[in-house]
């Protein structure tokens, strides 16, 4: 029989677990402020202006709804046809969830369960995986790129963040490569069995490398111009540095974004771009200030769309069933 306090565990270790995250976005944030002049960085960030916001805003979501039907494609194909409207109320309600929970991964896990309601979790939750991996790889290689073109800028800070670059693009292809080649015997007997489940419908992806090609072909297309719109805020805020050095600085500080340390990778983002951007010249306070000013496009177009997703949430269509 279960001790009548045991349940209770699990909720104290998420709420520990919440109070930790909390405390660490509020220090990375008390150690950029005990460092940097506030009124600088605010003068900064209200150089930007409401129509130039408004315009990254609107691009940022068009972005994302590319991002959604990407999603969608891994989805049909692995076998769980899923309409239009659906894709899109899912990925919003995980964009709106990427504001709170714990580093931009958490709301991959909310959209996956928003499909998971009519299809079933497994495939929603491995072709999730698959397109954040896509998306990863995605960064990897604009960060690469951004390497080789930046390549007459800075000193030996931007000769190692080059190597970065490259470690990193060296790790995602060979881990694409252990993926594609493990099979359920080779892990712990344990978790064999959902092992099994995700391999085959990861495998149902791989015998159709098309629509996987076309995945990774829009992931790097929506972040080529999420690195446009971070270059147009920076500019606005007074960074006046060449594109080359925003394909190398910002896919590497989004992927630090990705560690589960802070709430949305908030401060840790901003933390990393304004150590990344150092070697190019760029201020501590021009940085950080760029890098809340995009903060505010995700969690503003992230409520917009997590409230659209919540009020059309009983009207939608219902989805096509296989066949």
């Amino acid at each position: 029989m279960t001790p009548p306090g045991e349940p209770a565990a699990p909720k104290a270790s998420r709420h520990a677990t919440l109070f930790v995250r909390l405390a660490v976005t509020a220090g990375i944030f008390a150690a950029l402020f005990t460092f940097l002049p506030m009124a600088d960085v605010w003068a900064a960030m209200s150089r930007t202006g409401w129509a130039r916001w408004l315009g990254v805003v609107a691009a940022f979501g068009a972005g994302h709804a590319v991002a959604a039907m990407k999603w969608r494609g891994l989805l049909r194909a692995a076998g769980t046809p899923v309409d239009a409207v659906d894709a899109l109320r899912a990925h919003g309600a995980g964009l709106f969830a990427n504001i709170w929970l714990p580093s931009i991964i958490g709301g991959d896990v909310v959209r996956a369960g928003w499909i998971a309601r009519r299809h079933g979790l497994a495939i929603p939750a491995v072709a999730g995986m698959v397109d954040r991996v896509l998306d990863l790889l995605a960064l990897v290689l604009l960060a690469a790129i951004g390497a080789a073109w930046s390549g007459e800028v800075g000193g030996g800070a931007a000769t190692l963040l080059r190597g970065a670059a490259g470690f990193l693009a060296i790790g995602v292809v060979g881990g694409l490569a252990v993926l594609r080649w493990l099979r359920p015997e080779h892990v712990p007997a344990a978790v064999r069995s959902p092992a099994a489940r995700a391999l085959e419908i990861g495998d149902a992806l791989f015998r159709q490398p098309g629509p996987a090609l076309r995945a990774l072909g829009l992931s790097l297309a929506v972040q080529f111009l999420f690195v446009c719109l971070n270059a147009t805020l920076a500019a606005a805020v007074g960074i006046g540095i060449p594109l080359a050095a925003w394909l190398l600085a910002w896919p590497l500080a989004k992927i630090a974004a990705l560690a589960p340390v802070s709430l949305g990778g908030l401060g840790v983002r901003e933390a990393a771009l304004a150590g990344l951007l150092l070697p190019f010249g760029v201020g501590g306070a021009l940085a950080v200030a760029q890098g809340l000013v995009w903060q505010s496009v995700l969690f503003g177009f992230g409520a917009v769309a997590g409230a659209a997703a919540v009020s059309g949430a009983g009207s939608g269509a219902q989805p096509d069933r296989p066949r």
